[in-house]
């Protein structure tokens, strides 16, 4: 899938000159990343899905999700744009701290956050990393952080933490390695949009999902017996059905819209914007399984609104 100079798709190139061309859009950058949003809110459902027949450890269900999304998108691309494959060695880098460190790495840590912090407390430190994200943007790139991206920081966070109910002291059991995983999360999370940037330049995003996921799943391989990997054999069709319902619409779908949405808009930007994907989540748990939403949640899911609201008023690059 790599070699010295092999050439990248032509679309790739096409694609890349008329983004340098048109430069940063938010109207087009933040319907993607919305429609990112509205995917991985299906995450939830998916997930609960599974779980109601069978209980594979968090870290097993993680790798089968990469892995069957590396498998989705190989077998698409060499049936129909093989090149879209072809890397430059050069380039690996980018692509290998996408894959480890952003969606490999990201996903072992998320899932340590929930068993030593708790629900609640692991999403409220994973939407750490808008700030993480302008931070390093500014580090990077210079990126200016103004008022705007400021007051979406702090409208994202405290929205966050409403709708994840992380007031309700009963959920929370803090410890010094959940703190630490729990910022783990927001950290490599926000390297995302970083790394993302960087291979955009080059690399259509379908390219990038594909090397991201494939790299992923070895990393998630690696901490587990690989016994604890059977799990899904043994198991009736409805759960093969929902692991490849969760590898396509929150994972492919979700993923491959986000890195599209990053070539119109800053990695700052997008990440923000994405964080609506919280309120979206509970509100498909009311409407599916009836899950009370409350005013204090509600409220939250307002100031997620008018944060992206902010940020779209704000001009990007």
């Amino acid at each position: 899938m790599s070699h010295t100079d092999a050439p990248v798709g032509s679309d790739a190139d096409a694609q890349s000159a008329a983004i340098s061309r048109s430069g940063i859009s938010v109207r087009k950058g933040i319907p993607l990343v919305l429609g990112a949003a509205s995917c991985w809110a299906t995450s939830g459902v998916l997930l609960k899905q599974i779980l109601l027949s069978y209980a594979p450890t968090p870290l097993t269900l993680a790798f089968w999700r990469d892995f069957l999304t590396f498998i989705v998108l190989i077998l698409v691309l060499t049936a129909f744009r093989r090149e879209l494959l072809r890397v430059r060695r050069r380039d690996l880098p980018a692509l290998i701290g996408l894959g480890v460190i952003s969606v490999g790495l990201f996903h072992i840590l998320w899932v340590y956050a929930v068993a030593l912090v708790g629900v609640a407390p692991a999403h409220v430190f994973n939407y750490t990393a808008p700030a993480f994200a302008v931070v390093l943007s500014w580090l990077l790139w210079r990126e200016p952080i103004t008022w705007r991206k400021m007051t979406s920081v702090i409208l994202t966070s405290v929205g966050c933490v409403l709708v994840a109910r992380a007031y309700d002291l009963t959920q929370i059991r803090l410890n010094w390695v959940g703190i630490l995983a729990g910022l783990g999360t927001g950290i490599t999370w926000a390297t995302y949009g970083i790394f993302g940037k960087i291979s955009l330049h080059r690399y259509t995003p379908w390219t990038l999902v594909t090397y991201a996921f494939g790299f992923a799943a070895l990393t998630i391989l690696l901490p587990q017996p690989l016994r604890a990997l059977s799990f899904p054999w043994s198991q009736p069709w409805h759960i093969w059905f929902w692991l490849w319902l969760l590898a396509l619409v929150p994972t492919v779908g979700g993923f491959c819209l986000y890195t599209w949405g990053l070539r119109y808009l800053s990695a700052s930007t997008a990440v923000i914007t994405v964080s609506v994907e919280t309120f979206l989540a509970a509100v498909l748990a009311f409407l599916i399984f009836g899950d009370v939403l409350s005013l204090l949640q509600i409220l939250g899911g307002v100031m997620i609104v008018i944060s992206v609201a902010v940020l779209s008023t704000e001009k990007q690059g």
